[in-house]
């Protein structure tokens, strides 16, 4: 974010944090072999419980013995918060108190000044200031660490305290409707997950139901175990040095969407040689995750519905050719994403330092088997979720991207607030 002081507003400053808050200051950590400390009431920020947002809740609270054992201070409501380590993906994020707490000491907490600056303009201002932040960070790429020194000499642009509570308006109310969005996008994956569980225990007929192994069905569905339907295939793996050109590739982080459908951004290419026909991927392809250093990551699978020949390394191509006759690819692909196929999945799997599924054990999964009809309205109405599902995520997305486009035009003084706000 430019600092030039020639291009500011008249009125507008460039100043140290460390000069306009009344103090920056971590917390602490009680002992963890005291089990009490840890059964309390007092709100206890950690770095997890920052989130670019208010912090109104926070995951532990401790007693007020605990309290004193860290000779810790409750940080008042609108303190800035900043995670000055806990991996890559935490240092630099920013929060705002919105009740009273204590903080660890992995948390910088910057005390409100009223008089001088507005917290909420601080604490947007500030998620500008993480990727400067990291250039300064010590310790590994993957563990970096920011210091308190750090924080205090930030410069900060800083506009009449009128324009700054402008500016907090305009961006809070665009973070105000991507929150909106996000509560209708969890509403909408509970409610498709809802329609899941209904749909393949008592399918759309109407019709009696029966015992079977995986419990009451209707009685015109069959089961059939899925290594008897479809053909498996490994996919390639190449090394960090053929990227770069050659043919389009995807990966697992193409693969975790609430739609079944694969996302298509961020690929890129490989060189791979000589390369055999079955891995190239095809319209109605299924991939699935074979292998996970986490387990919720396994037995996930996504479709593909096609428009370059691509290239897999993420698990198994499961082959479109032989789920045509008797299964639609989109019936099945919600299938494998119900909770409990994915449980059998995982209990069949290899668990040492990842969890791992092989072949043998994805074939044992036994599958549901309605009318190709029955798959097709099943498929009909969970696709009308996924559609909103992708709408809502598009629209989470936009505002993103709005967000940060205004933070910039805003905190720089090229656009102003006032007639906005």
């Amino acid at each position: 974010m430019s600092k030039d002081l020639a291009g500011l507003p008249k009125g507008w400053k460039v100043v140290r944090l460390g000069e306009i808050s009344k103090d920056i200051q971590s917390g602490g950590t009680p002992l963890r072999n005291q089990k009490s400390f840890y059964e309390g009431s007092i709100p206890w920020v950690k770095t997890l419980d920052l989130n670019e947002g208010v912090v109104n809740c926070t995951e532990e609270k401790i007693t007020e013995e605990g309290f004193k054992s860290i000779r810790g201070k409750l940080r008042p409501i609108n303190t800035v918060m900043v995670a000055m380590y806990g991996g890559s993906g935490t240092v630099g994020k920013t929060g705002i108190l919105g009740i009273s707490a204590a903080t660890n000491q992995a948390v910088c907490c910057i005390e409100p000044n009223p008089k001088v600056f507005d917290s909420v303009y601080l604490h947007f201002y500030l998620i500008g200031v993480r990727k400067e932040w990291m250039r300064y960070a010590i310790g590994t790429r993957k563990d970096p660490n920011i210091s308190k020194g750090i924080i205090e000499n930030t410069e900060i642009i800083l506009p009449p305290l009128e324009e700054q509570m402008a500016i907090a308006t305009t961006l809070r109310t665009i973070q105000t409707a991507k929150e909106a969005r996000q509560k209708e996008l969890a509403l909408e994956r509970e409610r498709k997950a809802a329609l899941m569980d209904y749909l393949f225990t008592h399918g759309t007929r109407n019709e009696p139901r029966k015992q079977t192994e995986l419990g009451e069905i209707p009685e015109s569905w069959n089961i059939s175990k899925f290594g008897q339907l479809v053909e498996m295939k490994n996919g390639i793996n190449f090394k960090t040095e053929q990227k770069g050109k050659g043919i389009l590739t995807i990966d697992v982080f193409n693969m975790y969407s609430g739609s079944i459908y694969l996302v298509m951004n961020k690929l890129y290419r490989v060189d791979v040689p000589d390369i055999r026909e079955h891995f190239l991927l095809q319209p109605n392809d299924i991939l699935f995750v074979r292998s996970s250093l986490k387990e919720e990551g396994v037995g996930w699978a996504s479709l593909f519905r096609g428009f370059d020949a691509l290239v897999t390394f993420c698990g198994f191509i499961i082959r479109a050719r032989l789920l045509t006759n008797d299964f639609i690819p989109e019936y099945l692909l919600n299938y494998l994403r119900l909770p409990s196929t994915r449980r059998f999945i995982v209990s069949k799997s290899d668990k040492v330092a990842i969890t791992n599924i092989n072949q043998g054990g994805l074939s044992s999964l036994p599958v549901l088997q309605p009318s190709k009809e029955e798959q097709q309205e099943i498929a009909d109405i969970l696709s009308s979720c996924d559609s909103k599902i992708a709408t809502l995520e598009r629209e989470i997305n936009l505002h993103d991207e709005l967000f940060r486009a205004m933070l910039e035009e805003l905190m720089t003084g090229k656009l102003s607030s006032l007639p906005l706000a």
